[in-house]
């Protein structure tokens, strides 16, 4: 074969070999809008989901206040850099990152379009879609349902018509924007003991725990852990519980979203030092967990909503799908997978003495009780577990193996008192021949799910009220 014959034929094989190689799969959707993914696995609700970049296994979460997207470099082993970008941080001081092109990112089963991405450093496969990714879209998060719903973002107008259609107790409220840096911000009012301060906050919907920066809060008046006793006299025959040596943050009465709008007995965990860049501390997926909550990234709008409650003497109800009863203050949210269950319980109204709620199943061997079980506290507490959870196969083999064949799950009895044996908000199960237990918990703020924080502010009402001096009576008129 001549030469010449024989460099085409070279160059013909080589062009479809490299066609082939290069062939793209199916386009990447353009937005997220009307997406809905199901929350990644875990007793207190973080906003993730699972996915990939290409084909490493990713986490991904969304967070509208920062200016960039990310993705750690465990995803990219081999990045084209493109450039580098300095971003700010609200909590420290700016970092230089270099940026790369993102390419064959998925949501569940959902193909993303390539984007822009800062690297950062990580031994696990993270992804963060920022500002640019979310700019037009408002993210629904359902507590009970566990999943995020991607929405077009609309007025606030819009937003309050909604809310007011739904019948629930609602408030839509403004996110500002900080003029050098752009961050989503939120006044908050705390009250404690007191005291009662108002603080600018940043709206994270990465960070699981809401936080204050100690310098600020210290200066503003507010005391952590057991500072907040010092220089008042425990009452006679009472000693500290040993739960409070817990404490290291910052217990709260009230935070406030709105007047008279927000959450009792709170936690705000300590950062420390002073607010670099004046943002006083930010409110965490703690806070905005305890609603149905969208943010409009677009027209920096926060809705939060939850069922209305009726309270009365030690009783309470609730309002849900225009009903008025005692079922609608709780919710319970279930599923059965080959190798177990899924349950999701949410409290719509304050627990006094906590709840304990037994799980019924239907099939499998019957030798594992469950539930689910709350410390006292405020309302709106949601919690996720898959049964069998990895402790309990190593704890109690036979509970685990009780899961096999279940085929429902509905609620049982509901206790009004906690369980000792879990304290916070937890799930049990109970093996039914030797008695033993395991619990699985939600992580507290260094307390026992909220019940030291309790402890606590009810043992400062306490010695504030038996410092202050008896009121005088007024004598009668005389006749």
């Amino acid at each position: 074969m001549p030469p010449v014959l024989i460099r085409r034929l070279l160059f013909a094989l080589l062009f479809l070999s490299g066609c082939h190689q290069v062939a793209p799969g199916p386009p990447g959707v353009e937005s997220l809008s009307g997406l809905t993914l199901r929350l990644s696995s875990s007793p207190a609700l973080r906003l993730s989901v699972e996915g990939a970049v290409a084909e490493f296994e990713a986490e991904i979460s969304f967070d509208p206040s920062q200016s960039v997207s990310f993705v750690t470099s465990r995803c990219v082993p081999d990045p084209a850099f493109r450039a580098r970008v300095s971003v700010a941080d609200a909590f420290g001081p700016d970092e230089t990152y270099p940026v790369t092109r993102v390419a064959g990112l998925r949501l569940g089963a959902t193909r993303f379009r390539t984007f822009e991405a800062a690297i950062a450093s990580g031994k696990s496969c993270v992804v963060v879609l920022g500002a640019p990714e979310l700019k037009e879209l408002a993210l629904e998060v359902n507590p009970v349902s566990r999943t995020v719903h991607f929405r077009p973002s609309q007025s606030k107008e819009q937003w309050a018509a909604e809310a007011e259609a739904s019948g629930e107790d609602a408030q839509v409220l403004n996110l500002t924007k900080d003029p050098r840096y752009d961050w989503p911000l939120l006044p908050i009012r705390v009250r404690q003991g007191q005291s009662t301060v108002d603080v600018t906050m940043l709206m994270s919907l990465r960070e699981p725990r809401s936080r204050v920066f100690e310098d600020w809060a210290r200066a503003a008046g507010l005391k952590p852990g057991l500072e907040l006793l010092e220089g008042l006299d425990l009452p006679k025959g009472v000693e500290l519980p040993p739960e409070l040596s817990q404490l290291r943050g910052y217990s709260v009465d009230t935070l406030d979203f709105a007047p008279g709008f927000g959450l009792q007995v709170s936690s705000l965990e300590s950062e420390p030092g002073a607010p670099p860049h004046g943002v006083q501390g930010l409110i965490g997926a703690d806070a905005w967990s305890r609603f149905l909550m969208v943010y409009d990234v677009g027209s920096s709008v926060l809705v939060l909503r939850r069922p209305r409650v009726f309270v009365s003497g030690n009783s309470a109800r609730c309002e849900r799908g225009g009903a008025i009863s005692e079922e609608a203050c709780f919710e319970l949210a279930t599923a059965t997978s080959a190798d177990g269950l899924d349950v999701t319980a949410a409290i719509w109204r304050p627990l006094s003495r906590g709840a304990q709620l037994s799980l019924d199943l239907t099939g499998g061997s019957g030798t594992c009780r469950l539930g689910l079980t709350f410390s006292a506290g405020d309302r709106g507490r949601t919690t996720h577990h898959r049964f069998p959870w990895k402790k309990l196969g190593e704890s109690i083999p036979a509970c685990a193996d009780a899961f096999k064949g279940v085929t429902a799950i509905s609620p049982g009895l509901m206790e009004e008192s906690s369980l000792p044996e879990c304290p916070g908000v937890c799930a049990y199960a109970r093996d039914s021949v030797t008695g033993r237990m395991s619990c699985e918990c939600q992580p507290g703020v260094r307390t026992a799910g909220g019940e030291a924080d309790r402890h606590l502010l009810e043992l400062l009402k306490r010695m504030l009220d038996e410092k202050r001096p008896p009121r005088e009576v007024e004598p009668n008129d005389p006749d």
